[in-house]
């Protein structure tokens, strides 16, 4: 996993801030480093629909505070991108490496510390992961639609887990060459919220999840969840978790 931290200067308006659907900025720069670094992986990756290998979160500290569809924080920005293909770390790594000033929708950003941390391996087949960026599934039945577990503040949606298995089975399809998936996914700590999201198309919102979860599958499933992530739309900011139980 690449782990980076931007910083940038002050607006004026009283904090530093980016608009709440602030994801495509961070794919802007994933989609830039992949397309400097290999013209041929960027046209495989995104001139053709293809399950990404890779998935990122950001994080504003503690101290964020959402006000009219802008995220204002005081520290700087925590941006962790992981891959099941570690070539793809290497890529953003080199790009940041050579860019060490970014624009995020029009706010200079720079990259005052960077840092590879390698994530654990699993060998057991039960695992408890905590989400970095909220968990959207999208129904196997209406693309459109996108389902949540039993959380603490919401009963579950009625199809969730055979969308589940379907969402896993494609990753392992693509990315494994597995073609099915046993799994049982259980709920511990988590709560659903809506998330604005890619809002130049029109006022979308995505339904998903977040906090603590287990999953007991065979430790090749695991181990891919925890690079690539969970879910839909992993590629543009979604599905990322980080392991923090492993049992056999």
């Amino acid at each position: 996993m690449l782990d980076v931290t931007f910083i940038t200067e002050a607006s004026n308006e009283g904090g530093i801030y980016l608009p709440v659907d602030y994801r495509p900025g961070f794919m802007s720069i994933i989609k830039s480093a992949i397309e400097s670094e290999s013209k041929i992986q960027y046209e495989l990756m995104f001139n053709r629909r293809t399950v990404k290998p890779y998935t990122f979160a950001v994080s504003f500290g503690n101290e964020m505070k959402v006000e009219n569809d802008k995220i204002f924080f005081m520290k700087p920005i925590e941006f962790k991108f992981s891959s099941f293909e570690l070539e793809y770390e290497i890529y953003v790594y080199n790009y940041l490496v050579k860019n060490k000033h970014v624009n995020i929708f029009n706010r200079g950003f720079e990259v005052s510390h960077m840092r590879f941390v390698k994530k654990r391996e699993i060998k057991g087949s039960f695992a408890i992961f905590k989400t970095l960026s909220p968990v959207l599934i999208r129904s196997h039945k209406n693309q459109n639609h996108y389902l949540c577990p039993e959380c603490k503040n919401f009963k579950g949606d009625e199809d969730f887990y055979e969308a589940l298995k379907f969402s896993l089975n494609e990753l392992a399809r693509n990315l494994l060459d597995i073609e099915s998936v046993e799994a049982e996914f259980k709920s511990i700590n988590l709560r659903k919220i809506v998330v604005k999201h890619m809002t130049k198309y029109g006022n979308l919102k995505f339904p998903g999840f977040v906090g603590v979860f287990s999953l007991e599958a065979d430790p090749h499933i695991l181990n891919l969840v925890n690079k690539a992530g969970l879910g839909s739309r992993r590629g543009e900011g979604f599905g990322m978790v980080e392991l923090i139980y492993e049992g056999t």
